[in-house]
């Protein structure tokens, strides 16, 4: 497979069997978030469906036939964003809800380049790869799009939940009234004006979502998962446990600051 000079578009859309055909052509078997669509298929079958796949691509432009016709070339714009998806050893699944309209997608960093690859409204078999830049540049954008506020640092103390129980009272926050989801929180976790703080921001929340670390080991994908909430005062993140049998979370005020400079550091940090 070669590569032809042409297009330096920064976002390409490509269905789910174009994306796992490229990805294969490039040696990923792991593109995350996207469930195999040539699972189940026969060896006949499978053929098949490749030569229409790589047609729909050559229509598309994406694919490019030179050598009279015995090779085929990739646009540099499709190389790159599909090997950045498909290869890359540090990814970030995000997703959030701001002001009625959400967001769920990935994030995949290299060194120098960052993709991301989210499913286009109402296509679920269309995915779209857009380039944001270096690190710095894609962490800067997305934590402006989910709204995280400048604010000075708070020497408040984190609050200590047991995530089971957190959670229950996080999915029925909009139920609970003020006063009875305060004093849930009040309980669980003993600090009265750290779990008022939190009730204000979990009841009017400006932004709220998750986002799930990944790092590739070499054999298998590692998470760390957070959250976050960020209310008309305050910004909230939540650590929680990640192994199925330990059950904790903390919730603490983060700034704009601390919540970029940890996304920057685990996306900059080598994979083992």
């Amino acid at each position: 497979m070669l590569t032809v000079n042409v297009s330096k578009q920064k976002m390409i859309t490509l269905h789910a069997k174009e994306l796992f055909f490229l990805a294969g052509v490039l040696g990923s078997n792991r593109l995350l978030g996207i469930e195999d669509p040539f699972s189940g298929y026969l060896a006949e079958e499978l053929a098949e469906e490749w030569s229409r796949v790589r047609e729909s691509l050559l229509q598309k432009g994406y694919l490019k036939q030179v050598e009279q016709g015995k090779e085929l070339a990739m646009l540099p714009t499709v190389f790159s964003r599909v090997a950045i998806a498909g290869l890359s050893d540090k990814a970030c699944w995000i997703r959030y809800d701001r002001e009625g309209k959400s967001f769920e997608g990935y994030l995949h960093c290299t060194n120098e380049r960052v993709v991301e690859v989210s499913r286009l409204e109402g296509q679920d078999d269309c995915y779209r790869l857009c380039e944001l830049g270096n690190v710095e540049d894609a962490c800067s954008a997305l934590i402006g799009r989910m709204g995280w506020m400048e604010q000075s640092p708070s020497d408040a103390p984190a609050l200590m939940f047991s995530k089971k129980s957190f959670l229950e009272m996080y999915q029925h926050r909009d139920s609970l009234a003020f006063g009875e989801l305060s004093e849930r929180l009040v309980l669980a976790s003993g600090d009265e004006e750290g779990a008022l703080a939190l009730t204000s921001a979990l009841k009017n929340n400006v932004s709220s979502g998750e986002l799930q670390l990944l790092s590739w080991n070499g054999s298998e994908w590692e998470t760390q998962r957070a959250a976050f909430v960020i209310g008309h005062a305050m910004n909230w993140l939540f650590r929680m446990s990640a192994r199925g049998q330990d059950d904790w979370l903390v919730a603490a005020l983060a700034t704009r600051t601390q919540i970029e400079d940890l996304l920057l550091n685990w996306l900059r940090q080598p994979s083992e």
